[in-house]
This record gives C-alpha cells, structure tokens and sequence, in this order.
C-alpha cells in the first residue's frame, strides 16, 4: 500500500514540476520604484530562425519554451529573443511606470500586450528616427500604467547586430524623471570636462604649437563623439534621422580613437628618438587602422563592430608596452603616462569584454570607459602640464645657454668688424662671380672708391688699362689669376695695378685671392696691399718703436698692422697673422679690462642690452679714465720681436688665467683670457709684472 502512494506522487511531481521549475513570478508594481533591474525575473526564447509570429507568442502557446537566463548579458547574436515580463499591482491605486531598455545602441525592439497605451509607439530602436519614440530619452523607453489590482503580461521582440545586453528596468514615473535631472547633470559634467579639455589644449596648441597637444587633441575629441554615441546622445541630438550613420558610427570612432590614442603616444613620448622600432611599427599599425576605418561602412554592422572592438586591444597592448619600455628608460613624461592610460585602457578592455559577453552587464561594467576617461583625462592634463614645466624649464636653461653664446658671437662678430673695417689692408669680399660684395674702408683710403662704387662689379673692372684699352693685357693677366683659382682652389698671389678715382695714375697693388667656404655659399676673399710698404719692409733690418695709444678700439688694429707688417721676411702668412692677431689682442684688452676698467659682467648686460657701444664711450668720455694711455714698445731684430704693452688700469690675476685651459674656458662660457690663451700658443716667451697690467711678449724668428 505504501509503495502504491509513492508512485503516485511521484507521477504527480513529474507533471507539476516542470511548470514550477519554467513558471515567473509576477514582478509586483509599487508607488516607488527607482530602477528596479529586472532580468532575473523576465523569461526569455531564443528564435534563432526568426520563424516565429506575434500571434504563437502572445496567445500563451509557446509560454511553456520561455526560460530564466543566468546572465543578462546575450552577447552578440544573429537570434531573436522574445522576453516575457508579467506585472501585478497589488495597490489600491493606478501606477504609471516606464519599462526602460537601459542601452541605447539596440537596432529594434517591439512590445506586445493586452493592456498597451492606446498611443504608445510599439516600435523603437536605432533603425527608426529618434522622432518616432514615446519619450524624449536617449534609451528605448516604454510609458505604461497598471490599474489596481489587475496583473498583465508583455513581451517584448528584440533583434539586434550589436551586443544585446537584457538591461531592463522599471521606474515609476515620478522616479524615472528625478533620475533623468540626476543623469543629465552627471553627464553634463563629464561632457564639460572633455569639452574644457578640447578647448583647453587647442588653445595651448595656439599658443605653443607643441604637437602633443593637437594630438591629444584629436584623441579627446575622438573620445567625446565616441561617447556621445555609445550613450545615445548623438542619435538624440547630433543625427536623430540619420540611420546609417547613426550605427556605423561607432566603430568608425572606435577606429579613428585607436588612431589618435596611438599618434599622440608617438609624439608625447618622443618614441621615434628613443624606441624608434615601436615608432615605426605604430605608424604601420596607424596605417592598417585608418584603412580598417574606412573599409567600416562596407561591412555588416556587427561585423565591423565586434574586429573595432578587437582591434582595442592590440592598440592597447601597444600603448601599455611603449608607456611601460620609456618608463624603464627614464623618460619623465612615461609617469603621467603609464598611470593615466592604464586607466583607460582598462575601461576599455573591460567594456570590450563586457561588449563580447565575456563580463557580466552592470553598473561597473557599462560605466568603465566613462570612469577611465574620466581619470585618464584629469591624470594625463597633469602629465601635459608637467610637460610644459619640464619643456619651461629645458627652455630657460637653453636661453642661458643661447644668451652665452650670443654674447659670442657678438663679441666675435663686433670685433671681425672691428678688423674688417680698422685693417689697412684692402679687404673685398666676392662671390663665385668675381663680383664684389662688400669691402672695409681702407679701399676708400687707397684707390677713393666707395663700396657703392664697385658692388655688383667683377674685380676686373677696376684694373688700370691706360689709354690703349685694345691692348689690355693687365686684364688678360688678372683673367689667367682668375682662372688658375678656379682650377685649383689654391690661394693665388699676384700684382697689378688698379685705377684711383680722382687720381688718373695707377695704384700697384699686392693681392691675395682665396676661397671661403660657409654653410650655404662659397665666396672669395681678396685682400690688396700697396707695393710701396712691401719694398720698404723688405729694406728693415732691426727696428725699435715706442708708441702711445688712445683707448679706440680701432686703433688696436691699426697699430697691431704697423708692428707686425715686417715679419713677412720671417714668418709665412699664417704665422703673421697669428703675431697680428695675439697683439692686437692684448692691446684691446688692456684697452678695456685696463684703461677703462669694463669687467667681464658689465660688458656681458651691455651687449645683451644692446647698448654696448653707447657703454663703451660713456667710459672713453669719463675722465676717471679718458686721459689713460696705453704704451707700446716694440722692438726687432734678426733673431726675435718683442713686444711691451702696459695700460694704466688697476691690473688682474694673470696667473689664474695663465693656468686655465680652452676646454674649461669654454665648458664655463668664460669669455676672459681667450687672447692670453691665443698669445701663449703664438709667442715663445710671455711675462707679465706683478700687478697684472703689463705684458711682455717674445718670438724667436731664427731658431735653427
């Protein structure tokens, strides 16, 4: 008997329990209710063949195939899913409440029921225009009311080529509209946040025109379009009947974010200098991107959704290694860098897998990319603001470095013309032409020309031809000079003579022509002496001067020409020039630093002042220093030259900067002592008394 009641129950729990195990409670309705998710208490039907109709769903014949799900995210399907949702209301009162699909990207989604709103659009997704929704709302949203006490059953059709997350929640209606005044201030704040930022950079690229910039200002931009899509305010706002667009829209921005996160990486990081391997691969994989973006739109949707999504991570994986490999090689924008992207790149991957059903949908999940941006964002404008101290304080120190070096080439360039234009030598500067260019003022001296006179003409325009101009065989000659330093490139030396301008005789000149050879150009220096000084030098045997000088510089040059001009029996050209060059040198400085006591940091603002010049003859003029003498004693000989040259200034420490070597002068940006260093290397003796304001100089013209 008792084995007899046994298999009856059993054949009755085999018939009931399939129907407890498959049935859904009704989700009861309230006068409150904020967001409630319901998915795990809908059912759901796959229809992977689309085969069936409205009616076979929605007379209760097929409610037996509805089943519970485990996750509510489904992932990316060509299915189509038929969800049932029962409601009770177990108040006493009328309840009107919205059933929000929370995920604005679904193409179609379609409510069935007995109890729908007579003006309730049954149809919503991003197939149709945005015009056509029940609500002003950037999700699917579906305004209904249950009377009291009554139950209903709805079931929704949804078909999509993106991912299908079941985010299904209900608000009451007074809740719904509190949450929508909350959602649109929290965006309106993380959208003013990426705004500022595109506006804040575009501005600093205005006035910095630092590339870093423009580039992230392409990728926040990018970022801003790629959220007000994937958050359904640029199909509420921006494209509302433009359907294409409106779904192919994402993975195209997807595409050109990948774009920009990587150029921008490129250049912050300066990988082309430090890891140029990575640069180059980025660059191909910047290429495959931007073919990949446009290829997009020939593609079904979810095709080229789901390769956008997986093309995130290899561009992530790149950008985490390249931050991570210039961290470790000590590059100081790596810091901001690695932190502020790790970020990111970890929303995104976490929402890609989220996309790819590989993560649960909730409110971690759908909200990742907005909380790494977000962080990104704030992390990486500090980054690029310690990139602008970092860059301020690299220029500061390249400015004091320029500054020394201008002051450099100042004094290197004021004191060329100094000897340009205080030598009594003829100097002419032409080009490959033979045309003059420039020349001192010593050919006003010598021949009464003007260099306006001779710019523009060849150096054979200006050679004595007497009156027989057909038989000119002073120019055949300067031609065959001519041509013998075209053909050699060698100095060549000669003598003619060239016409005078008031003087109807001609003026016999030694000339020297050789090539000089800038960055850019090529020109010929041509310097001209008279013929009369050369003979009477070569008559000199011993000679011994005393001179007093002024304290013009140009004077310094003028004399140095004078004492030095008879060494050309002794010395080659370049030795002269070195003689020449060392005491004029000295003269100058004892000019200067001497009589007019200018120390090194008074002469450097001035010149960095520009108003050296006006410096340098205020003190000419004071008469604390305008009576001082410098003395000049100069004495040759067969065996040696000597020179001593003495100023009336307070002297210096000659020894400090006897000891000093050009390598720490110039590691110093030390201008003193340059011209003792100079003479040192020229003369074979140099003294200097006690005080330091008189010098000895000593050259040894016989030494066998």
């Amino acid at each position: 008997m008792f084995f007899h009641h046994v298999k009856y129950f059993f054949l009755i729990l085999l018939l009931v329990l399939p129907g407890i195990l498959f049935s859904e409670s009704a989700i009861p309705l309230s006068s409150e209710i904020v967001g409630k998710p319901i998915w795990q208490e809908v059912l759901v039907l796959e229809d992977k063949d689309q085969s069936l109709k409205e009616e076979g769903i929605t007379n209760g014949s097929l409610d037996s195939k509805f089943q519970k799900i485990t996750s509510p995210n489904l992932g990316f399907s060509k299915s189509t899913f038929w969800i049932r949702i029962q409601i009770k209301n177990p108040t006493e009162n009328l309840i009107r409440w919205n059933l929000v699909f929370d995920f604005p990207l679904l193409d179609e989604i379609q409510i069935y029921g007995s109890s729908l709103p007579k003006n309730l659009i049954h149809t919503l997704g991003d197939r149709h225009p945005f015009s056509v929704r029940n609500l002003d709302y950037r999700n699917p949203a579906y305004p209904l009311e249950t009377p009291a006490g009554v139950s209903a059953t709805y079931y929704l059709r949804v078909q999509s080529e993106s991912t299908i997350p079941l985010t299904l929640a209900i608000w009451t209606e007074r809740e719904f509209y509190d949450q929508l005044n909350k959602e649109q201030m929290i965006f309106g704040l993380f959208y003013g946040i990426l705004f500022v930022m595109v506006a804040y950079n575009f501005f600093i690229y205005i006035f910095t025109y630092e590339k870093s910039y423009l580039f992230y200002l392409f990728f926040i931009s990018s970022i801003f379009f790629f959220h007000l899509i994937n958050n359904g305010f640029a199909f509420q706002y921006l494209w509302p009947n433009w359907i294409f667009w409106a779904n192919y829209s994402l993975p195209f921005f997807i595409c050109v974010s990948c774009i920009a996160g990587i150029s921008f990486t490129n250049n912050y990081l300066s990988l082309k200098k430090h890891l140029p391997k990575i640069s180059r691969l980025m660059w191909i994989w910047v290429g495959f991107l931007f073919m990949f973006s446009g290829i997009t739109f020939f593609l079904s949707y979810r095709t080229a959704m789901v390769i956008s999504i997986l093309l995130t991570v290899p561009t992530a994986l790149i950008m985490v290694f390249s931050g991570t490999s210039t961290y470790l090689t000590n590059v100081r924008p790596a810091r901001y860098y690695l932190i502020s992207w790790t970020f990111f790149l970890l929303g995104v991957l976490m929402y890609s897998l989220k996309s790819l059903g590989f993560l649960p949908d909730n409110q971690i999940t759908r909200w990742t990319i907005q909380i790494g941006t977000a962080l990104q964002t704030i992390l990486l404008s500090l980054g690029l603001a310690d990139r602008i101290n970092f860059l301020t304080r690299s220029l500061r120190e390249n400015i004091r470095e320029l500054s020394h070096a201008k002051l450099k080439i100042e004094e290197s360039e004021k004191r060329f013309r100094e000897i340009f234009q205080g030598s009594d030598e003829v100097i002419l500067m032409m080009n490959e032409n033979f045309e003059v260019i420039n020349a001192n003022r010593a050919l006003s001296k010598h021949m009464g020309f003007r260099l306006d006179d001779l710019r523009g003409k060849k150096i054979t325009e200006f050679l004595y031809t007497g009156r027989d101009k057909k038989s000119d065989y002073n120019v055949m000659y300067v031609n065959d000079k001519l041509t013998d330093l075209k053909m050699t490139g060698s100095i060549i030396n000669f003598k003619t003579e060239f016409e005078q301008k008031y003087v109807k005789e001609p003026k016999e000149m030694y000339c020297r022509l050789q090539y000089i050879d800038f960055d850019e150009t090529r020109e010929i220096l041509a310097t001209m002496s008279s013929q009369f000084e050369d003979t009477i030098i070569q008559l000199i045997e011993s000679e011994k001067i005393e001179l007093s000088m002024n304290n013009y510089l140009r004077n310094a040059e003028l004399v140095s020409q004078k004492i030095t001009s008879q060494l050309s029996k002794y010395l080659s050209n370049v030795e002269q020039t070195e003689v020449r060059s060392s005491v004029r040198e000295i003269i100058i400085n004892a000019v200067e630093h001497g009589n007019l006591n200018i120390s090194f940091d008074e002469k450097s603002k001035a010149l960095v002042e520009g108003n050296y010049l006006e410096f340098l003859q205020k003190r000419q003029e004071d008469p604390s220093y305008s009576q001082k003498q410098v003395k000049i004693e100069y004495s040759f000989t067969k065996e040696y030259v000597a020179y001593r040259i003495s100023d009336e200034g307070r002297g210096f420490d000659h020894k400090k900067h006897m000891e000093k070597s050009l390598d720490e002068m110039n590691e110093a940006h030390i201008q003193h002592g340059r011209g003792i260093l100079m003479t040192k290397s020229v003369f074979d003796r140099i003294e200097y008394n006690d005080r330091g304001n008189q010098v000895s100089l000593i050259k040894f013209l016989n030494k066998d």
